[in-house]
């Protein structure tokens, strides 16, 4: 006659050293997830560090872009100032006045210009641009046309003349500004501004509606 007690209790005992093997083995199986979760945190918090450091870094790297830019702008600016009557005289205008860095704010709305010839019954608005684009001669001529006179109405009666003037011009931007009806000037060196205008060309008189 079969004992099944005793099958019973070895049984029991067999299932306690399974139970007990698999509670081993999950404890492990938990150390090493615990390790792991741990590593994790770590590199990520790693990963976090270097990206606030490099973000502080582009800041900086951006802040000195902007501050070499504006530095580089107004350079180019006094440069162009001191040769630009010259060049404005070389291109058939007399007995003016110039001024510079000239804003006007109605409402939330703002201009600047950055050189203003008045002569005799015409203005000359000229823009400066250390990288002439196209993007520029569109904008600037949409500032002509929709803004000018808005902030400048004592100008409403003079011929108004429009301006580009460049020290590095994007290919075929001088021909896009001559299409509409734009002085063009390049800063060389040694204080040379030069005009590219084509001989017999006639700039558009922006006062005329």
């Amino acid at each position: 006659m079969r004992d099944y007690r005793e099958e019973f209790w070895r049984g029991l005992k067999e299932l306690k050293d399974e139970i007990r093997t698999l509670t081993r083995e999950l404890a492990e199986l938990q150390k090493e997830t615990d390790r792991q979760l741990k590593e994790t945190d770590r590199r990520l918090k790693e990963t976090d560090r270097m990206i606030k450091e490099l973000s502080l870094e582009v800041k900086k790297t951006t802040r000195s872009v902007a501050e070499l830019n504006g530095v580089w702008k107004s350079y180019s600016e006094k440069i162009i100032f001191d040769n630009i009557e010259d060049a404005l005289k070389n291109a058939g205008f007399q007995d003016f006045a110039i001024s510079k860095g000239i804003k006007r704010r109605k409402g939330d709305k703002e201009i600047e210009i950055d050189f203003l010839a008045v002569g005799d019954g015409y203005v000359v608005v000229v823009e400066t641009k250390t990288s002439l684009k196209v993007k520029d001669v569109r904008g600037f001529v949409k500032k002509l046309q929709d803004k000018f006179l808005e902030f400048f109405p004592e100008f409403r009666n003079y011929r108004i003349y429009g301006a580009v003037v460049g020290i590095n011009l994007q290919e075929g931007v001088e021909k896009f500004a001559f299409k509409n009806g734009l002085m063009v000037f390049r800063y060389k060196d040694k204080g040379e501004v030069e005009i590219l205008n084509p001989e017999g060309f006639e700039p558009k008189d922006f006062g005329v509606v």
